[in-house]
């Protein structure tokens, strides 16, 4: 198989669940869900009906399809009359058709999955009654992007959840695809991944220039909205960590902190600082290879959790509006 182009977005640190919080009652909201499949659109088409089956594909989806085939597929233009060449020669690739026949044998009907995301997005909306529930379509990206939040959309590229023993997955090169990375591509990865990459899309604040602390903070911030979401997920699937790295997180937690401490990063804003703590890899550079990589976001979680269990009543709202981090880090205590 060809070496696809890196990854570009997620499947990165998700968070486990507090166990403290009530269950979010979504019995008063009215929700109905589907998964729009733009995959199965293409790759059932026939050569001859793809212009036609284009039209309607950019008809139906708008301006996601123009950034589907331009900015996920890296392809031809949309006005480009090559681009219905372009798609035979994507669908018809040995390579995409074996993905794609790993996505409809391993995942079928997404059934699981549209409920899964319909439950998370109604009690996102119990939490934040304005809150946008984005339209969730599904496509091969020829491996260029597991999830693709836009302003009204979350673009799931599904070849990247067909199991990480998939004799698929084992043809990506390494250099691209290294074996931690490989190790996420499960099915039960898929939502996680996914409502990550919408809630950092949409409710984080622009860190540009920040230090590490408020790194730590807003993404921890974003990791304890995602367990109010995904309370029933493993906790091991949320951090994107093996359940063995999660274990080594909670017995060393203290020892984590004191690393940090000791380093005086806490208020760095140095790139370096900063990405050694927030950044993906098979582990953290400095800490032993038991660790799991963007050990930052668990730190970040666990320092969120402290100062909500000083301020219990406080609200989602109130929390993700908080722009002292210095207040969360005196809540944090480590033992």
């Amino acid at each position: 198989m060809r070496q696809a182009k890196p990854v570009l977005i997620v499947l990165l640190a998700l968070f486990a669940a507090c166990g403290s919080d009530p269950e979010v009652d979504v019995r008063n909201v009215q929700l109905d869900l589907r998964i729009e499949r733009l995959d199965h659109k293409l790759f059932q088409a026939s050569p001859n009906e793809m212009a036609d089956v284009s039209r309607e594909a950019y008809a139906k989806h708008g301006e996601f399809y123009r950034i589907y085939v331009e900015d996920i597929l890296q392809g031809a233009q949309l006005e480009a009359p090559d681009l219905p060449i372009f798609l035979n020669l994507f669908v018809n690739d040995p390579d995409w058709r074996e993905a794609q026949a790993a996505v409809d044998s391993v995942l079928g009907d997404l059934e699981p999955q549209r409920r899964a995301f319909e439950l998370a997005f109604k009690r996102l909306k119990v939490l934040f009654p304005d809150s946008l529930t984005p339209r969730v379509i599904a496509f091969n990206s020829g491996y260029n992007y597991g999830i693709f939040p836009t302003d009204s959309v979350l673009g799931v590229g599904l070849e990247w959840f067909i199991g990480s023993d998939h004799p698929v997955i084992g043809l990506l090169a390494p250099t691209a695809f290294p074996q931690y990375v490989k190790d996420r591509m499960r099915p039960d990865m898929l939502v996680p991944s996914a409502m990550k990459g919408w809630l950092l899309v949409h409710y984080t604040k622009p860190m540009g220039g920040g230090d590490l602390l408020e790194n730590l903070v807003e993404v921890g911030k974003i990791m304890t909205l995602l367990d109010a979401l995904l309370p029933e997920v493993d906790p091991a699937l949320k951090f994107a960590f093996s359940a063995e790295q999660l274990a080594w997180c909670e017995a060393n937690e203290a020892e984590i902190w004191k690393e940090l401490v000791n380093r005086d990063v806490l208020f760095s804003k140095r790139a370096a600082d900063i990405g050694r703590l927030m950044n993906d890899g098979p582990f953290t550079n400095g800490m032993p290879r038991e660790s799991p990589g963007h050990i930052g976001e668990w730190i970040g979680y666990r320092m969120v959790q402290a100062y909500r269990k000083s301020k219990p009543k406080i609200s989602f709202a109130q929390l993700l509006a908080e722009d002292d981090p210095r207040a969360v880090l005196k809540a944090y205590k480590p033992r």
